[in-house]
């Protein structure tokens, strides 16, 4: 079979257009007609189907651009194994089996030069690690959590339609209507996310208030727990308005500053690299000053 004929195998179109399905389809599953995340104000665990299938449809829909973007650069590196392997099985007539996530990430890296940033990959591995549980296992995720990552995934995913598939949005019905809706959903992110801050805020004032009037109580916690847990270094963290090691990350008043010159308080979230808490709202991807630092410095 010449590379003309085993080319001429008509995936272009359907990858395409197959991955633009499956990320509509999982949006509609996900969100209601106002773009809010289906049932986000009421239920509490993760289990209906519409999460499940909503999950499924957006990662297998991502996986379908990636190997579209593959496709482009050469049609055979969207199955798997090298691609002498790949000519001879298909040239024997045999279709071998497409790539799953971690080779296609490979694959853009080592063809067309393509690689993710890392923070974006964390995204997408998160992304993929919640497909699995879905389909796999028994799951219970806060609804926000997952809100804030497929909301994050879908501009990822805009942003590879435009930056790397170069989608002509005017002669693509799919690609505009999926691109009006990753819009409205980031709109209607961008106000939950003021009200969730205002939110958190709130109780936070409420922390720092309570913690002024039984400082000596928690400040005794405080040193007992250090000293059965082999330092304060596992309970405080440096606090970002008065730079000491001051800030509770343990236990009912983390993310408050004991310093009472100080007194801050903020929400903390998870590092991107070393999972050490930092201030940030959940949320919200960040990496701490220590793992930003080695960052830079890279």
């Amino acid at each position: 079979m010449s590379h003309t004929e085993s080319s001429n195998i008509q995936l272009e179109l359907s990858l395409l257009n197959n991955g633009l399905d499956f990320i509509l389809k999982g949006i509609d599953e996900l969100f209601d007609d106002d773009y809010v995340m289906r049932e986000y104000s009421s239920a509490v665990d993760i289990g209906t189907s519409s999460y499940k299938y909503g999950v499924l449809n957006l990662f297998s829909g991502f996986l379908l651009l990636l190997k579209e973007r593959l496709y482009r650069h050469t049609p055979e590196l969207i199955f798997q194994g090298n691609l002498e392997d790949i000519t001879n099985k298909v040239s024997s007539g045999k279709t071998p089996n497409t790539v799953a996530l971690k080779e296609a990430l490979k694959k853009l890296k080592t063809y067309p030069g393509f690689v993710f940033t890392e923070r974006e990959e964390k995204l997408i591995k998160d992304v993929q690690d919640m497909r699995n549980k879905f389909e796999h296992y028994t799951i219970s995720v806060d609804k926000y959590e997952l809100w804030s990552h497929l909301s994050k995934f879908l501009e990822l995913i805009d942003k590879f339609l435009v930056e790397e598939l170069h989608i002509n949005i005017e002669n693509s019905p799919e690609a505009l209507e999926l691109q009006e809706k990753i819009h409205q959903i980031d709109s209607v992110w961008e106000r939950t996310q003021t009200e969730r801050r205002r939110q958190f805020d709130f109780e936070i004032d409420g922390m720092i208030e309570e913690l002024n009037t039984s400082r000596d109580r928690v400040m005794q916690e405080l040193r007992t727990e250090s000293y059965y847990s082999n330092g304060a270094d596992k309970l405080l963290i440096s606090c970002p308005d008065c730079n000491e090691q001051t800030m509770i990350v343990y236990e009912e008043f983390k993310g408050i500053c004991t310093n009472p010159e100080c007194g801050s308080g903020y929400a903390l979230t998870e590092c991107l690299k070393c999972e050490e808490l930092t201030p940030g709202y959940p949320w919200q991807q960040k990496f701490c000053d220590s793992c930003s630092n080695w960052i830079d410095e890279q």
